[in-house]
């Protein structure tokens, strides 16, 4: 495990996906994680609206979430604008092992898709040292590109093997 936490951080978390569902998906994903700490796992949804985080680096971001240990919160869900759904919702893993944290994302992923009829299929990344001191804004964009890549199809193996 590496990183503060442990935490999960939520990027465009379908608001139908509900945080007693989160909580318990958590509880059934990771639940050595859940037993750690004071508090458990603290989970945070995010959204582009949510600047204040996506603007710190990793770092900062994940230490301001574990400090303020809300379990689950939502900065912007209520407030503001209606923000779109993402076609990539990333779920953001620190301090977390890497057993209960695919655990964790299959079944969170899994919701996700369901919830947004198929629309929308969420990315599942860590905190890694090299991303710690890039801005969370940019490690969402870079993990959003990668998946997104991953998942469509490619259009030059299609065209040599038709």
């Amino acid at each position: 495990t590496f990183g503060p936490g442990p935490a999960i951080l939520l990027y465009g978390c379908p608001a139908g996906v509900t945080d007693d569902e989160l909580k318990d998906m958590i509880e059934d994903g990771a639940p050595e994680a859940t037993k750690a700490g004071v508090g458990g796992v603290i989970c945070r949804r995010i959204d582009d609206a949510t600047t204040s985080l996506l603007d710190m680096t990793v770092q900062g971001a994940l230490e301001k979430v574990v400090k303020e240990g809300r379990k689950i919160s939502s900065e912007s869900i209520d407030g503001g604008g209606v923000t779109s759904q993402p076609a990539c919702p990333v779920v953001y893993f620190s301090g977390i092992s890497n057993a209960e944290m695919m655990a964790t994302y299959r079944i969170i992923s899994s919701e996700i898709y369901e919830e947004t009829g198929g629309a929308a299929n969420a990315a599942c990344a860590k905190a890694v040292p090299p991303a710690m001191d890039k801005t969370l804004r940019q490690v969402v964009e870079e993990i959003t590109g990668d998946h997104l890549d991953a998942i469509s199809p490619d259009e030059e193996l299609n065209d040599y093997g038709a």
